[in-house]
């Protein structure tokens, strides 16, 4: 029977060696470095387990494990804390953010191997035909770390010239004496007519055949910044030539990063969670995005916060406050770059559009029942002093 396979995820080389040594003999063992990359790998790694950090960089293991939630492919996916965390708050939160189970560091190798084993027997899942080996996940990630995934095609959408249209020749007059010259013009006029509409449908069946033919694609670009005012301004600027989502976080950056595939983020350097000076670090240390172009946007507009911005591995630097011109300048400025490249994304961007539609609706309703909750809770208040 085929090994299942475990994705184990932490911040500490030393951690994934044990964890590793520990599991190998037993399971197939993929790694991930930190949150980001975990929920960046799920996909391709396709885990029956996933080991877990709580103290990481970037995500934290609570934050990491809801995104992974969120997913609805892994929703249900086995997830085991391995923490130094230990107090009964943070166990409840681990709980609370979808663990199913809690173990504490320092720990033992052969009690985790023992808890793993005995959870696989108890629930007797079915096992999951992989897409990939664990040999052939190494190489793409090292082909991608290389050079990038090729870029799709962009299609030919160039407008068949059309010439100018040729006036019609006068009729000629109709005399007494000439009726073999005018059943020539007659039959002229015939087949002109016939030729014209020939003409007419083939443009015709062009102009349909342009229309149903698909469009080039469009950079996608994710805007990341917690004033969602700006963010608004922005999609709006772009949404004619670009593929376009926003994020007012950095944990709801990662979660969108790993979703949508975005060929270049504008990001905040300031952001709550998480800032984007710590996003934009994570982000060049993984494969699929280290030469993502990021432009780095922040109030702090000195010669020291760019160079800062840029050796962490931004991209291009832009001031607040900005107009959307500036903005649009600087990403027709990255596209035209020889080195850049549409990727290919697992969902279009009509899936996008309408995934991103969904999130906004939920948002409004969850907002309009924790409204009310507050008003019903006030009025009871009220009502009881």
């Amino acid at each position: 029977m085929p090994k299942r396979r475990i994705l184990i995820v932490d911040d500490e080389p030393d951690v994934r060696t044990i964890l590793r040594a520990t599991l190998a003999p037993h399971y197939e063992v993929v790694e991930a470095q930190d949150g980001l990359d975990a929920a960046q790998k799920l996909d391709v790694v396709e885990p029956d387990f996933v080991i877990l950090d709580v103290m990481m960089p970037l995500m934290d293991g609570f934050e990491t494990c809801r995104v992974i939630r969120s997913q609805p492919r892994w929703k249900e996916i086995p997830v085991l804390f391995l923490t130094a965390l230990s107090s009964r708050k943070d166990i409840v939160t681990g709980y609370e953010a979808g663990a199913n189970l809690y173990l504490t560091k320092p720990f033992d190798p052969a009690r985790l191997l023992r808890v793993v084993q005995h959870f696989f027997e108890e629930k007797n899942l079915p096992y999951q035909r992989k897409k990939y080996t664990v040999e052939e996940i190494q190489n793409l990630e090292h082909a991608e770390s290389v050079e990038y995934a090729s870029a799709r095609a962009r299609a030919n959408a160039e407008a068949a010239s059309v010439g100018p249209t040729a006036a019609p020749s006068p009729e000629p007059k109709e005399s007494a004496g000439a009726p073999q010259e005018k059943a020539w013009y007659e039959g002229k006029r015939v087949v002109g007519r016939a030729e014209t509409e020939e003409a007419e449908r083939q443009k015709q069946a062009e102009m349909r055949a342009r229309a149903m033919s698909p469009r080039p694609p469009r950079p996608r670009v994710l805007v990341v910044d917690d004033e969602e005012d700006l963010t608004a301004i922005c999609a709006i600027a772009l949404e004619g030539e670009f593929e376009v989502a926003t994020a007012n976080d950095g944990i709801q950056a990662v979660e969108k990063i790993t979703l949508y595939e975005p060929d270049i983020i504008v990001l905040d350097a300031m952001l709550p969670k998480m800032s984007g000076y710590q996003l934009c670090q994570s982000l060049r240390r993984n494969c699929r995005f280290k030469r993502t172009p990021i432009i780095m946007i922040s109030g702090k507009s000195s010669p020291r916060d760019r160079e800062y911005a840029l050796r962490l591995g931004a991209t291009d630097f832009l001031a607040k406050p900005f107009s959307a011109e500036d903005l649009v300048t600087r990403l027709k400025t990255l596209i035209s770059q020889p080195g850049f490249q549409i990727h290919p994304k697992s969902i279009s961007g009509e899936q996008m559009v309408a995934e991103e539609k969904r999130r906004r609706e939920l948002e409004e309703r969850e907002d309009k029942f924790l409204r009310k909750q507050e008003s019903e809770l006030e009025k009871f208040l009220r009502e009881n002093q």
